[in-house]
């Protein structure tokens, strides 16, 4: 495929010769070109009901288990700091009626039976529900560290007294966001399991009961299909989803589903495909593997964007993680590159336009630097091809009568056209 704009503005990189031309070299430097990578657009608040009132407690474990690996060299707590990381710098500060506050558990004493007692009475509310303090939130997530057990009935039952009441008639959201690697390991004995988790259903349950009546979201981080069948009674006791994640991509859509919800922060993106000229490639957006749902905690099949002349190169409404966005040059190089879809902001894969010279019938190729093949065809004056920015190599493939260009090497800068011009004098 040919791209052939109306109008351009070349970026012109040549020389003039005074007879004919055997080789043509062309260097230019790469220092400073960032390639194949994405740049995210400056975010903006997700628009917001007015007058609308919500209170939100993000509750989080800090057991031991937290510091079990996810993947190699990643531990739970690591996944989980990041993730929140991305929270706490989505949600809103200036909005008004958006109440959000932070409660932890498990984060004193330590995992042995020595430190069991103290551990299981450790439940605080280290940030209240008032207002929206972007440096306290952070240095809790900073400080947050896996330590002791697992005293979640406990802190649905604290819980209670950190909402206000809750009038019949009153249109305000009160919800907890509880994140948790682990069962109930406080309430009894520890070899109790059974007792452990009716504790936390009755806690659930009088959580619901009390005056501020708060909706509990669970995430199951790292949890078993059937460890998740355990925790399902805390969200339909109160009102609330359950939802499993094994990755800090799936923590990061868990997350992000549940507080946009809530009406806190929006639990999507925008990817776009810069275009120079009006010209992109076609290619698709490959995103995670679906939502997770109750039934399925791992998630659906992968939401797949196409992105063509008739859709054009913007797509809203991404789900929020790592997607992939593929594309193939006309010469056949196919290009994956990964790319962070981020709440409420626009992600953008930054271009260029390579202009061809004038051809006489003869077949070149264009590389970049690591081979990948962007053409391998005739060479017809006003010629482009969309490229990412980087530096591509012109060699002559086949020889037909007398060529002036052998060689050239040419960098592409983004948002550029650039152009190599060739004369010859007689």
């Amino acid at each position: 495929m040919v791209l052939r704009p109306e109008a351009t503005s070349p970026r012109t990189g040549g020389m003039r010769w005074s007879g004919p031309l055997l080789t043509l070299v062309m260097l230019f430097s790469l220092a400073g070109v960032g390639l194949q990578r994405p740049i995210a657009a400056a975010q903006s608040d997700a628009a917001q009901p007015a007058g609308q009132e919500v209170n939100v407690e993000l509750m989080l474990d800090s057991s031991g288990s937290m510091a079990q690996e996810i993947q190699t060299g990643v531990t739970r707590i690591d996944a989980a700091k990041s993730v929140l990381t991305e929270v706490v710098t989505a949600v809103p500060e200036d909005r008004p009626n958006l109440n959000v506050g932070f409660r932890v558990f498990g984060h004193r004493g330590n995992n042995t039976p020595e430190g069991r007692e103290e551990s299981c009475q450790s439940s605080d509310l280290t940030i209240p529900i008032e207002g929206v303090n972007k440096e306290e939130l952070q240095g809790q997530v900073d400080s947050y560290q896996p330590v002791g057990w697992t005293p979640i009935a406990l802190s649905l039952q604290r819980a209670a007294d950190d909402f206000e009441p809750f009038p019949a008639d009153d249109a305000r959201t009160n919800a907890v966001v509880l994140v948790t690697d682990g069962l109930e390991t406080c309430s009894a004995d520890t070899d109790d399991q059974a007792a452990n988790n009716a504790a936390v259903c009755e806690a659930a349950q009088a959580l619901s009961d009390s005056p501020g009546s708060p909706t509990v979201y669970v995430v199951g981080f790292g949890l078993t299909a059937d460890e998740l069948t355990v925790l399902q009674c805390i969200a339909d006791n109160t009102g609330g989803q359950l939802l499993g994640a094994n990755s800090a991509e799936e923590l990061r859509t868990v997350l992000f589903t549940f507080l946009e919800e809530l009406q806190v922060v929006a639990s999507t993106g925008v990817f776009e495909v810069e275009a120079i000229n009006g010209l992109f490639p076609s290619g698709s957006l490959t995103c995670g593997g679906g939502q997770a749902t109750d039934s399925n905690p791992q998630g659906g099949d992968p939401v797949v964007f196409n992105i063509t002349v008739e859709s054009g190169p913007i797509v809203a409404d991404v789900p929020v993680g790592i997607c992939i966005f593929a594309f193939a040059y006309p010469g056949g190089g196919q290009v994956s590159l990964n790319v962070n879809i981020e709440a409420d902001r626009t992600t953008r894969v930054r271009g260029s336009l390579l202009k061809f010279p004038q051809g006489a019938g003869e077949i070149y190729q264009v590389t970049d630097l690591g081979g990948l093949i962007v053409w391998q065809d005739q060479f017809e004056f006003g010629d482009y091809v969309w490229v990412l920015p980087g530096v591509y190599t012109m060699d002559l493939l086949e020889l037909v009568g007398d060529p002036i260009l052998f060689y050239a090497q040419v960098q592409c800068l983004p948002g550029t056209v650039t152009s190599l011009e060739v004369y010859t004098a007689p």
